[in-house]
């Protein structure tokens, strides 16, 4: 079996012609943590729920599990977390490359009084019982993979040791893997061609993940991540008045990705901005307030914003309650001065 130092040492070896890490990587990891089965997968969050951008298993019985993983996956509604756990996209920091069992995830509440959501997924897996070893391995908040084993003993301290030892090789294996996987789209660069844009860029992948960002980016999901993602789902959708333009980036072999950057604000824009402060207006009210600025038509407005006239009349019925304006002129009109 290789040894921990030997395992380290290939991590840290890629060829380009190889396989991806996981396919060797599991076998000799759940050798050395004497697991029943060794995992790996990265969860993506879709408009109606979740999915799994890649999933590997090994072990007896591995393809059933994997099978069955995928299909409870498939079957979670949407939400902010993935399995009750943390949103993989911006990784509570408690968790990032931290190895966990079973019973330190339950000792330290990680679940809260969400355990039942492991009870119904280990049941669904017929490992209910079992404990399970795991690392999410990070970059900064995102996560690359979640990496662990399963087995119907409880994992030792000398096990926890390992997967530990392996956290920091794993995590610089993914990063270049990820990377390498488009090399054409995420090389540095196109990483240096966003630093030179003054708004916020994005390069949006598969799952919706941002896989670059600028500094101006970068500080823009740090105020509001959600906001700015809802923005750019909402370019997409409603290019003609969108924040974002958004460009399709397609290279032979690879996934389609997408180019965000923000539009220059204009006055209009600016003026909302003062008027969301002075209202105090929600994020979805001040696009209301400036789609309305532009003459747009409450139909109009509710097929930019994905909703229904009613709702966006009751958008219009509190921006006239919090700006005291009795009509839309009047409305632009204290929106102006």
């Amino acid at each position: 079996m290789t040894s921990l130092a030997e395992l380290k040492r290939a991590l840290s070896q890629f060829t380009p012609s190889g396989s991806p890490f996981a396919t060797w990587f599991l076998p000799e990891l759940r050798g050395l943590l004497n697991a029943q089965f060794a995992g790996a997968y990265s969860p993506a969050a879709r408009e109606d729920g979740w999915a799994l951008e890649f999933m590997h298993g090994t072990g007896e019985g591995s393809e059933n599990y994997v099978r069955r993983f995928r299909e409870y996956v498939a079957g979670l509604p949407a939400s902010e977390t993935f399995l009750a756990l943390s949103n993989p996209h911006l990784v509570q920091v408690e968790q990032r490359n931290r190895v966990f069992s079973l019973s330190d995830i339950v000792t330290a509440k990680v679940l809260g009084d969400r355990d039942e959501v492991f009870h119904s997924l280990f049941r669904n897996l017929g490992i209910l019982g079992h404990d399970q070893l795991r690392v999410l391995i990070c970059d900064g908040p995102g996560q690359l993979a979640w990496v662990g084993a399963t087995r119907e003993e409880p994992f030792t301290e000398r096990e926890k040791t390992i997967l530990r030892t392996l956290r920091r090789p794993l995590r610089e294996r993914l990063r270049l893997e990820r990377r390498l996987a488009s090399p054409t789209l995420l090389s540095a660069t196109l990483d240096a061609a966003l630093e030179h844009l003054p708004s916020p860029a994005f390069l949006i992948g598969p799952g919706f993940r941002v896989e670059l960002a600028n500094r101006a980016g970068h500080s823009a999901l740090e105020r509001d991540r959600k906001s700015v993602l809802a923005a750019i789902r909402e370019s997409v959708y409603a290019p003609d008045a969108s924040t974002y333009s958004i460009t399709e980036v397609v290279a032979t072999g690879s996934s389609s990705y997408l180019l965000a950057v923000q539009r220059e604000r204009n006055h209009v824009a600016e003026l909302v901005l003062v008027a969301k402060v002075r209202w105090g207006l929600t994020a979805r009210q001040a696009r209301v307030l400036e789609l309305v600025a532009t003459g747009a038509s409450n139909k109009e407005i509710a097929a930019v914003l994905g909703s229904s006239e009613a709702t966006i009349e009751n958008h219009l019925t509190e921006l006239f309650r919090r700006s005291g304006a009795r009509s839309r002129a009047g409305l632009v009109g204290l929106l102006i001065t």
